[in-house]
């Protein structure tokens, strides 16, 4: 089976989030996700079912986020930090529609991980674009939905990976 163009972008993605939790003291795992919660790229750790949880609990958090500040006329949402007795989940645009959420074991200073989330996230928005790119470059059609290997998929964002969490 060949793979898409797209493949050694998506390597790309899963390799950053991989060197992300093992670089960074206290990382237990980062998940990439659209902006309305679908799981885009995981660290190694993640199995699918807590990839999807935290797909789904950062894109909620993110997005009250993004209201209130609306709300507030506060700006921009720059990042969004949830602290817990154990945990630190540091959740940041990666872009314009996609989402890196990083939880950190021991609640650490929410300053010590700004930088490298931020860096991460900036990493994983142009390695993303990348992704889209070399779809767009590789796609059939994009008029004739039957055309002979595209694939219809519901709602408004296609995975940027059929299965999120294979690392190669």
């Amino acid at each position: 089976m060949t793979r898409p163009a797209s493949a050694p972008a998506m390597a790309d993605l899963h390799r950053l989030l991989d060197d992300l939790v093992s670089e960074v003291p206290g990382t237990e795992v980062a998940v990439l996700l659209s902006t309305d919660g679908l799981p885009l790229a995981a660290s190694r750790e993640v199995n699918r079912d807590a990839g999807e949880l935290v797909a789904a609990a950062a894109a909620g958090l993110h997005a009250l986020a993004v209201v209130a500040g609306s709300s507030i006329h506060g700006g921009t949402t720059l990042r969004t930090i949830v602290e817990m007795e154990h945990v630190l989940l540091a959740i940041e645009p990666a872009g314009d529609s996609a989402v890196l959420a990083v939880a950190f074991s021991g609640a650490p200073d929410p300053a010590s991980v700004n930088g490298p989330v931020t860096a991460a996230a900036s990493q994983a928005a142009k390695a993303l674009a990348a992704v889209h790119a070399a779809r767009r470059a590789n796609a059939p059609d994009a008029a004739d939905p039957a055309a002979p290997g595209t694939k219809h998929r519901a709602g408004r964002h296609a995975r940027a990976d059929d299965d999120a969490f294979a690392t190669g």
